[in-house]
């Protein structure tokens, strides 16, 4: 009776060290995910000033998904979820002073964000493909590491 209760401390123990690895290569991926879907949206946001096809937060809630950015009458309330510090105070700092400025002005605004965004979208794309195996292996092997350590 005694093996059947290693057996499933050492199987809780492989199963977390392997769930660990596996959630922070999809933090990685979901990052990435949300940083190319910011770029499209900002296209989409540019092209909507440069017709002037509305007002500021009506446009902006049509072209950004609720889970990134809502506008209210506050201004941007943006989620942080599964973005870095300096992605989100990136896109706090767009959202601070967006209509303030003509059309023509608004538009190489937004299309200076959209490379800063797609710059940052691309080492996202690169660090998820270096980084999501290693820390998928990265918990398998330290689960089995931990398992014939603990036998």
């Amino acid at each position: 009776m005694d093996w059947l209760f290693k057996l499933a401390g050492l199987t809780l123990i492989f199963s977390a060290s392997s769930l660990a690895g596996f959630l922070k290569s999809l933090r990685l991926k979901k990052r990435h995910s949300k940083l190319c879907g910011i770029c499209r949206s900002l296209s989409e946001l540019k092209e909507h000033i440069r017709l002037g096809t509305g007002e500021t937060g009506d446009i902006v809630n049509r072209c950004f998904d609720k889970d990134t950015a809502v506008y209210t009458g506050r201004g941007a309330e943006i989620n942080p979820a599964y973005l870095d510090k300096p992605d989100v105070a990136l896109l706090r700092e767009f959202f601070s002073n967006i209509g303030m400025a003509d059309a023509d002005a608004e538009c190489g605004r937004t299309e200076l964000y959209i490379r800063l965004f797609e710059t940052r979208c691309g080492e996202a794309e690169k660090k998820c493909g270096e980084l999501c195996r290693l820390y998928n292996t990265l918990g398998v092997l330290c689960g089995v590491f931990l398992c014939i350590f603990f036998l």
